[in-house]
C-alpha cells in the first residue's frame, strides 16, 4: 500500500464557519488532496536527493563533426545515459585532450566522414595524435564507434573505421560492435546508442573515481526533424542572375512565424523535396509499368507513383545499383570500373549520367520492380547553407541556390532539390524543411576579431548571414571577403548588397575574381596569393578563415594556396605551415562548410 496515503489524514474544518455540509465535505476533500499532493512532492525530492547521492560512472564521448549530425547523435546518447547509472562529458574532439582520453575507462566515438574518406576539420589534430607512434595505451578502456557517411561517397565511413581500428590496436576493449550509417542515421543510430549504453554501463568498476566535469548546457532540442518536418511558408522567390547568365541562381525567403524555430548564422536548412514528375516517368517507362501498381514498401503498401516521387533516391544511382548491373549485365568495361581500386575512372565513367541513363545504357540487365526498390536509397533532404542572420531578418531564413540544369544522352536533366524549388514551388507554398546546427562554422564570439571569407558562386550565402549578424550585433572586428563566379555582368551575386557593404565599411576589404572576364581564368585563390602579404599579417592577429563552396576543386585549391601563403609569409617549412594550420583548426580560426 501507498504510505503517503496511510498517512494522510483529512483536515477538521471549524464548526462556524458559513458553509453547509455538504459544501464542508467538498472542502475537505480538496485540503486532503492537496496535503497528499504536497507529501508526494516531498517524498520525490527527498528521493531525488538519494538518488543524486549515488554515484553515477562517468562516461566519456566525443564526436567528430563536420555539420552536426555527430554531435547531435552525441547529445541524444548523453540523454539516454541517465538510465543506464551513467554521466556523460560530451567533448568535441578539437577539445579532446589525448593522454587524459586514454585514462576513461567508458568512451564512446561519434564521428562523420568528411569528402572522399577524410577526419572531419575538428578532429584531424586528435586523429594524428593518436594514429601516433607515441600514443599511449587504452588498455583499461572500454568503447564503441559509431560511424556517419553516405554511400554515394568512395570514402564512405572511413573516419569511423579507422578510429574503430585504431583504438583496438591500442588495446581498448570492443564492448558493442561498429555501426556505420548512411545518410538516414537516426533509427541505426539509436540501436546503437541503446546497445552501447547498456554494455558499456555494466563495464569497468562500480564507482570510478575518475572526475568528469561537466558537459555544456545543451540548447533546447528542435521539435523538427526528418520524420517531423518544419512547414514553412515560401515567401520571396527572385534569380540573382541575369537572364543572359550562364547559370541560374535563386535567393529564397521563408517564414517562420509561429513555429517557434530558430538558427544561427552559419548552419543549413534541409529542404524536404520531391522527384521530378518526368523523371518518374521514365522510370516507370523502363519498367513498362503504371505508377498506380502497389509495391511493399517498410511493411506498407504504396503505389509505385508515391515511392518513385517520395520515398526513393531515382536520380542518382547507389552503388549497390551500379555494382548489382555490373554483374546482370556481363559488361566487361563496367565491371573493370567497379572492381578497381582507383574510383576515379569509375566517377568520370558516372559523371552527369542518372539511374535511367544507366539502365538504358545495359538493357541485358534485368531487374524487377522489387529488386530495384531493394537496390535503392532513400530520398534525402538536401542541405542548404543559410544566407541570412534571424537577426537582421526577424521570423525568416534565406536560401541561394544555384540551379541544376544540363543535357545529356539526348536527355534533360535537372538537380533533384534546386529545380523543386525553382520550377515547382511558388510563392505561398509550404515548403517541408528542418535545420542543421553547425556550431563550428559560425561568426567569432570575439566581435572584434578579423574574419576571411572566402565564398565564390553561392559560397557567398553564409558570408552574408555573418555580415547581416555584425551588423544586427554592432560588431567591430575587421571582414575580408573574396568572391569570384563567371562573369561579373551577370553573375555578380547579392551585388547591390556587396557593394553597399564595402561603401558603409561593413567589408574591410572586398577581391572579386570573375573567371571568365577575361582570356586567362583567375579565381579566389589567386587573389589570396595576389594579396598573401597582407592575408598573414590578418592570420597573425588573429583573423578567423573561412570557406564555403565546392568541396572538390575550389576548397582544395584555396588550402593548397592558405599553406602556401603561411609557408612563404611567415618563413616556414612545409611542415611547420603545415602545423600552423592545425593549431588554426584546433582554434576553430580555419572552418570549411563545402559540399
Amino acid at each position: 500500500m501507498n504510505d503517503v496515503k496511510n498517512t494522510t489524514k483529512v483536515p477538521h474544518l471549524p464548526t462556524d464557519i458559513p458553509f453547509n455540509g455538504e459544501q464542508k465535505q467538498w472542502l475537505g476533500g480538496f485540503l486532503a488532496g492537496l496535503h497528499t499532493r504536497l507529501l508526494v512532492k516531498e517524498e520525490g525530492v527527498n528521493n531525488q536527493q538519494t538518488a543524486t547521492a549515488v554515484a553515477l560512472k562517468p562516461l566519456t564521448i566525443i564526436y567528430g563533426s563536420q555539420t552536426g549530425n555527430a554531435q547531435a547523435v552525441a547529445d541524444d546518447a548523453q540523454e539516454m545515459a541517465k538510465e543506464h547509472g551513467l554521466t556523460v562529458n560530451v567533448i568535441d574532439m578539437d577539445d579532446a585532450n589525448l593522454q587524459d582520453l586514454a585514462k576513461c575507462e567508458r568512451l564512446l566515438v561519434v564521428t562523420s566522414t568528411y569528402g572522399e574518406g577524410e577526419m572531419p576539420d575538428n578532429a584531424q589534430a586528435l586523429w594524428d595524435d593518436i594514429s601516433s607512434d607515441g600514443a599511449p595505451s587504452f588498455e583499461n578502456s572500454y568503447y564503441s564507434v559509431l560511424a556517419l557517411g553516405d554511400t554515394n561517397y568512395d570514402g564512405f565511413c572511413t573516419a569511423g573505421i579507422l578510429w574503430d581500428e585504431r583504438l583496438q590496436a591500442l588495446g581498448a576493449q570492443r564492448i558493442a560492435d561498429r555501426v556505420d550509417c548512411d545518410v538516414d542515421f537516426e533509427e541505426p543510430a539509436n540501436q546503437w546508442i541503446n546497445e552501447a549504453l547498456a554494455t558499456i554501463a555494466q563495464k569497468g568498476s562500480s564507482a570510478s573515481g575518475e572526475q568528469v566535469s561537466a558537459s555544456q548546457k545543451k540548447p533546447v532540442k528542435s521539435k523538427f526533424n526528418r520524420q517531423n518536418p518544419l512547414s514553412a511558408e515560401l515567401i520571396t522567390k527572385k534569380p540573382l542572375t541575369q537572364p543572359n547568365s550562364s547559370k541560374e541562381t535563386f535567393h529564397y525567403e521563408f517564414s517562420l512565424e509561429e513555429s517557434g524555430e530558430t538558427y544561427e548564422a552559419g548552419d543549413a536548412l534541409n529542404v524536404v523535396s520531391t522527384n521530378r514528375e518526368t523523371l518518374v516517368n521514365d522510370l516507370l517507362a523502363l519498367f513498362n509499368t503504371s505508377g498506380e501498381i502497389v509495391e511493399p514498401y517498410k511493411g506498407e503498401s504504396l503505389t509505385l507513383k508515391d515511392i518513385f516521387t517520395n520515398i526513393l533516391e531515382i536520380r542518382t544511382p547507389s552503388k549497390d545499383l551500379i555494382a548489382e548491373l555490373a554483374l546482370r549485365s556481363g559488361d566487361e568495361k563496367l565491371t573493370s570500373l567497379v572492381n578497381d581500386t582507383n574510383k576515379e575512372a569509375l566517377n568520370d565513367f558516372l559523371w552527369g549520367k542518372d539511374t535511367t541513363d544507366l539502365l538504358r545504357l545495359y538493357p541485358q540487365a534485368q531487374f524487377s520492380v522489387a529488386e530495384f526498390i531493394a537496390l535503392s536509397k532513400p530520398l534525402a533532404a538536401r542541405a542548404y547553407s543559410i544566407s541570412s542572420s534571424i537577426k537582421h531578418h526577424k521570423q525568416q531564413v534565406h536560401l541561394t541556390v544555384a540551379n541544376v540544369r544540363y543535357k545529356q544522352n539526348d536527355r534533360e536533366h535537372h538537380g533533384v532539390c534546386s529545380t523543386f524549388l525553382a520550377d515547382k514551388a511558388v510563392v505561398g507554398d509550404k515548403i517541408n524543411c528542418f535545420f542543421s546546427p553547425n556550431k563550428s562554422f559560425s561568426v567569432p564570439d570575439n566581435s572584434n576579431a578579423p574574419m576571411i571569407m572566402v565564398g565564390p558562386g553561392t559560397g557567398i550565402a553564409p558570408f552574408r548571414a555573418f555580415l547581416e549578424e555584425r551588423v544586427a550585433t554592432k560588431a567591430e572586428g575587421d571582414n575580408w571577403l573574396f568572391f569570384g563566379d563567371r562573369n561579373s555582368e551577370t553573375d555578380f551575386l547579392y551585388q547591390e548588397e556587396i557593394e553597399t557593404m564595402q561603401s558603409t565599411g561593413l567589408l574591410t576589404r572586398l577581391d572579386l575574381a570573375f573567371s571568365r572576364d577575361q582570356s586567362e581564368k583567375i579565381y579566389v585563390q589567386d587573389r589570396m596569393l595576389e594579396n598573401a602579404k597582407e592575408l598573414f599579417a590578418w592570420l597573425e592577429r588573429g583573423a578567423y578563415f573561412f570557406i564555403c563552396g565546392d568541396a572538390y576543386r575550389m576548397a582544395k585549391d584555396v588550402d593548397k594556396a592558405l599553406h602556401k601563403i603561411i609557408e612563404q609569409q611567415g618563413g616556414l617549412s612545409s611542415q611547420a605551415s603545415q602545423e600552423y594550420v592545425n593549431q588554426l583548426k584546433k582554434q576553430k580560426r580555419y572552418v570549411r562548410d563545402v559540399y
